[in-house]
């Protein structure tokens, strides 16, 4: 499992009996979002593997180019309200929950809030703000950006001298990125933002950090045009 930490952690609670009702995982690495979730999962109910189909276990895989309707959330609730069948816990994992739409969101913030305590809800989306805040508010949220060892454009890029411009500068500091494709040159950057955070967390780099982790994911999946990306980045450096 590429995530340490994360799967430590998780064990942790498991042990000390701590399990939340609710988690978020959050980040690009959608394969290793639902892997942790089913392994997680299976853990909780003393399952073997990574199994998809346990009695007390229901994995939603919606379709990325469809919205996850307000009928779904109630199918979802009368799952949750029925007693376990074998164990301690009913868990649901939903997959793309940014699909889930306003309506949806709203009755599953009802669900979150009169949860019966055998519920653990295992939400798996691409960035924060693709949901309520008062979903995100009251589920414990856990980060899949992959740190890698090996960072292309680190050597030929000065980050630190992008990071330290105002907005002005900004734009003569991208410029010279023309060559590289603008997906990368973002994954990398936010590396950098989260090494930044990292060593001191501070508003300013939370809000930089969630504004180009954003970012990222409009280029992930929209067609925004890549110089609006870079606009983007360069004004939220902007120094009042």
């Amino acid at each position: 499992m590429k995530y340490q930490k994360i799967s430590q952690y998780l064990n942790h609670c498991i042990d000390k009996n701590s399990l939340s009702h609710a988690y978020v995982f959050y980040g690009p690495d959608e394969h290793s979002k639902n892997e942790t979730a089913l392994w997680f999962a299976n853990k909780i109910l003393n399952s073997a593997g990574q199994a998809r189909f346990h009695p007390d276990l229901l994995f939603i895989e919606s379709d990325p180019d469809e919205e996850i309707s307000i009928n779904f959330v109630r199918q979802l609730k009368n799952f949750l309200t029925l007693k376990p069948c074998l164990g301690e816990y009913k868990i649901a994992i939903i997959q793309n929950a940014e699909k889930l739409n306003i309506l949806s969101q709203n009755a599953f913030l009802k669900i979150f809030e009169e949860a019966p305590k055998h519920v653990i809800i295992i939400l798996c989306v691409k960035t924060l703000d693709s949901i309520l805040g008062t979903i995100a508010s009251r589920a414990v949220k856990l980060s899949f950006w992959q740190v890698e060892h090996e960072l292309s454009l680190s050597g030929q890029f000065n980050f630190e001298n992008l990071f330290k411009a105002s907005s002005a500068d900004a734009y003569n500091c991208l410029e010279k990125i023309g060559a590289y494709k603008t997906p990368d040159f973002f994954k990398e950057w936010i590396i950098f933002l989260r090494t930044k955070f990292k060593s001191n967390p501070t508003k300013e780099l939370t809000a930089l950090l969630i504004k180009n982790q954003n970012i990222y994911f409009k280029l992930n999946e929209t067609n925004i045009n890549p110089k609006f990306a870079y606009d983007e980045l360069a004004l939220s450096l902007w120094k009042t």
